[in-house]
């Protein structure tokens, strides 16, 4: 069982996956104090996830990776790098002699590997669903490399589908997830498209072939 450490605590209305890369514009000043504190240190801190005006158990540790700008009243743009998954198993309202929170956390571990069978028909379904929609994903998806949180913001789950899916215990779970929820966003874009298609017409006229017409009269 791994120990429990009490880190510094950052709650956003957000789900952040590991692996992750996420920027975020700082402007309380508990945050901007956070952030100086992380500079030239070895200090993380944990996103923990405010859905439904609650902050959430399961979390993401983060380390900081830059701080991109900052600009003349102290505000900051930050890159963070999310480097694994924790429990929150208590909430404080100051770290010692600061202006920012903490919890009591514990690193999850998840060394699960996932179904390559399962893997590849996710990755012909997130294909078609890509296709359906004539979009790309802002970040490349390498197959090869695949873990289910690269697909996490891209399968149309609102924040807390995000939460339960980043909360699943096994890659496997995960995977099953993210198979059930490509069907459901792949069945609606066929209806949005033809939907789409209908209110375009504009009165053609239609023409069915003969092997569009079946039964007899």
């Amino acid at each position: 069982m791994h120990k429990i450490h009490r880190i510094p605590v950052f709650p956003l209305p957000v789900v952040v996956f590991p692996d992750e890369e996420i920027r975020l514009h700082i402007f309380e000043p508990r945050y901007k104090q956070l952030i100086q504190d992380c500079l030239g240190s070895d200090l993380v801190f944990a996103i923990l996830p405010i859905v439904d005006d609650r902050i959430q158990e399961i979390g993401t540790l983060v380390r900081l990776q830059e701080i991109v700008k900052t600009y003349e009243d102290g505000r900051l743009d930050i890159r963070l790098e999310a480097i694994g998954q924790i429990k929150n198993f208590g909430l404080h309202n100051r770290w010692p002699g600061k202006l920012y929170g903490a919890i009591d956390a514990e690193p999850i571990d998840d060394s699960s590997i996932g179904d390559l069978e399962s893997i590849e028909k996710i990755r012909k379904q997130f294909e078609i669903l890509c296709e359906l929609n004539q979009v790309q994903p802002y970040h490349s998806i390498h197959w090869d490399l695949f873990k289910s949180f690269k697909l996490g913001h891209y399968v149309g789950f609102n924040l807390k589908e995000e939460y339960h899916f980043s909360a699943l215990q096994t890659e496997n779970d995960r995977l099953q997830k993210l198979l059930n929820q490509l069907e459901i966003m792949i069945e609606q874009s066929k209806n949005r498209k033809e939907w789409l298609r209908n209110m375009n017409m504009n009165g053609e006229f239609r023409n069915f072939g003969k092997e569009s017409i079946k039964g007899n009269i």
